[in-house]
């Protein structure tokens, strides 16, 4: 049995599993979006007209959402609101086959392409500059639909915000995180483990279910998706652990038409013209 399988069936059944991995996620501890930001923010669900949401994603181009794929499954329906921050938002239902990476060894990894069923106009966030990544003790920023408080001893709430929450954190390094899923499920990090991460964690911040797949921000640019934190019960005890965009642009860049392409091609038209 999988990993993620059998994580989500240990929840079901109510096993207390006090460090284990929170596959999908809320942010905790943030405060509402400036009017300016998170726009290229895209809230999934599966079911159409709920604001109850399955997971984040983020606009990469007109026509395509960048997000998690464990927030898919065979048969599943996802409806995606563009627009949502500032709002109202716009409903579309997704209607192609998911994109999702798998590598050489036939491993899929926690990184997947949605593609819209028209073109919208709403700006995209701009894709990483991968030569000038964050590094430990950057500040990145995330966005997500979720609580904005924890309990009186950190448990995570259950409540859903209906206004987008922003929250920077630090960048940190992966390791502490890695130690503790192995530590806690050998075989749901053995599952896991060769996929590409960096992590951030910081004080009173957090991510909890329904913001998976949301986009990880850095000088305007998407550097991570929202994948992976260290604790189900509690809150701002382990990092949270963020899809490494740039260790997929040739995957993202081979599937989306050439978004690369289209961007070199309009720059250098650009400077021809400017």
């Amino acid at each position: 049995m999988g990993g993620i399988t059998r994580l989500l069936l240990l929840l079901w059944v109510g096993v207390t599993v006090s460090t284990v991995v929170d596959l999908q996620k809320r942010i905790i501890g943030g405060q509402e979006c400036r009017q300016d930001e998170g726009h290229y923010h895209v809230r999934l669900t599966e079911r159409p007209g709920t604001k109850e949401p399955l997971c984040g994603g983020s606009l990469i181009s007109d026509r395509w959402i960048l997000t998690a794929a464990h927030c898919y499954e065979p048969g599943r329906t996802i409806y995606a609101t563009l627009g949502v921050h500032p709002g109202p938002g716009k409903e579309v239902k997704i209607t192609d086959d998911p994109v999702i990476f798998t590598d050489g060894d036939g491993r899929r990894h926690d990184i997947m392409l949605l593609k819209l069923p028209k073109k919208t106009d709403i700006t995209p966030i701009k894709l990483p500059d991968c030569e000038h990544t964050p590094q430990v003790d950057y500040l990145v920023q995330m966005a997500g639909h979720g609580p904005t408080q924890m309990g009186s001893n950190s448990e995570r709430g259950n409540d859903i915000s209906d206004t987008l929450q922003c929250a920077n954190i630090k960048v940190v390094d992966c390791q502490q995180l890695r130690n503790c899923l192995e530590s806690n499920d050998p075989q749901f990090y053995a599952d896991i483990e060769y996929q590409h991460w960096f992590c951030g964690q910081m004080p009173n911040v957090d991510i909890s279910p329904g913001d998976s797949g949301g986009g990880v921000v850095f000088n305007g640019r998407i550097y991570g998706v929202i994948a992976i934190g260290g604790n189900y019960t509690h809150a701002c005890v382990e990092a949270a652990g963020f899809m490494n965009v740039c260790e997929y642009m040739d995957w993202i860049e081979k599937n989306s038409g050439g978004l690369l392409t289209k961007l070199r091609h309009k720059m250098k038209s650009l400077v021809f013209w400017g």
